[in-house]
């Protein structure tokens, strides 16, 4: 009985492809429905290079940033120097790399760095290399001495 298995199931199934399959005639409606897919394709005008540049970049940045080996990203030292809180503004005077001490306002990157929180005790950054606080009694996140107060 099993070895008749095998052929009994090919004539089977060549029986129901003959009564069932309609070869000829299903290629036909294949070919229709592709021509009717293709017209109801929406036409991408005016699509810029610019776009397809952004998301190969996007798709290029690493999501984690490599601390450890070669290619490793490099912390990027920051210095409070100032903290200005008003009802309107949010901003801190940071160095960042050692370079001149310049405002950043909440929410907005330079160098790398991000200013994610102000209190008028410090402020929350984010680097390459994690988030890092920023206060006036320690400067953990860069080393370097405090400027004095700009009025």
């Amino acid at each position: 009985m099993i070895p008749l298995a095998a052929p009994a199931g090919l004539i089977l199934a060549l029986g129901l492809w003959l009564v069932f399959g309609r070869h000829p005639q299903s290629l036909d409606d294949i070919a229709g429905l592709d021509a009717r897919l293709a017209a109801a394709r929406p036409v991408v005008a005016g699509r810029s290079m610019a776009l397809d540049a952004l998301a190969a970049r996007a798709l290029a940045t690493p999501v984690f940033a490599l601390t450890t080996g070669p290619g490793a990203v490099a912390d990027i030292p920051v210095t409070l120097s100032g903290i200005a809180l008003t009802r309107t503004r949010r901003a801190v005077l940071v160095s960042i790399g050692g370079k001149p001490a310049d405002w950043l306002a909440l929410g907005a990157t330079r160098d790398g760095v991000t200013l994610m929180a102000v209190t008028g005790a410090g402020a929350t950054v984010d680097t390459p290399t994690g988030f890092k606080t920023l206060s006036f009694s320690d400067n953990t996140a860069g080393g370097g001495p405090v400027s004095p107060a700009v009025k």
